[in-house]
């Protein structure tokens, strides 16, 4: 993806200066939330990946300012710069290449046992993402199923067919279609 789409990268004394200089920047850690608790980027906040295009918007109103997403290496982060920018959020997004390693590998200092976490977005911003997230469904081709059709490939005996729950846990266990595992969806990857 990175090499295809030229997904836009910081390095890790590049972020550590904006966030010396108390530049206007929010980062985000992609990962699972007690990923994020063993260590972080100082400042960073939890927004597992899938839900980037949710949070962000109410994280970072103003379209000026800069967002930084890290995860421990690489993978995550690109996959969720990339899909910040393709979701059409106006903000500058950039990967922290090599994550929470190169931050380390730098000789800075990574946090520990953090709590920062995105919070519940409002109605407006959760139909925005809603509609962000279909047209980048829509641009690649993803189809769309109905319940009737889940329950026709339970019944089916000639093949497997894993169904995820993409959603955060705390939502999965809120309540979910029976037959459906917790797989985070920024995990999924």
């Amino acid at each position: 993806m990175e090499s295809k789409r030229h997904t836009p990268s910081l390095s890790a004394q590049e972020v550590k200066k904006l966030i010396d200089d108390k530049k206007d920047v929010v980062v985000v850690d992609v990962r699972r939330f007690d990923e994020y608790q063993t260590m972080s980027i100082p400042t960073g906040i939890s927004v597992p990946g899938a839900e980037l295009v949710l949070r962000v918007p109410e994280l970072a109103p103003n379209p000026k300012t800069k967002i930084i997403v890290n995860c421990t290496g690489r993978t995550r982060s690109i996959i969720g710069t990339q899909s910040l920018i393709n979701a059409g959020i106006p903000n500058e997004a950039n990967a922290l290449r090599n994550g929470t390693i190169g931050w380390t590998l730098a000789g800075q200092e990574l946090d520990k046992g953090q709590s920062r976490k995105f919070k519940e977005v409002s109605e407006g911003t959760a139909m925005v993402a809603a509609d962000r997230a279909r047209s980048v469904a829509d641009q690649a081709g993803v189809k769309r199923v109905k319940l009737a059709d889940i329950e026709q490939w339970k019944s089916q005996v000639g093949r497997t067919t894993y169904f995820f729950d993409t959603r955060t846990p705390e939502e999965y266990e809120v309540g979910h279609l029976p037959g459906f595992r917790s797989t985070p969806g920024g995990q999924l990857v």
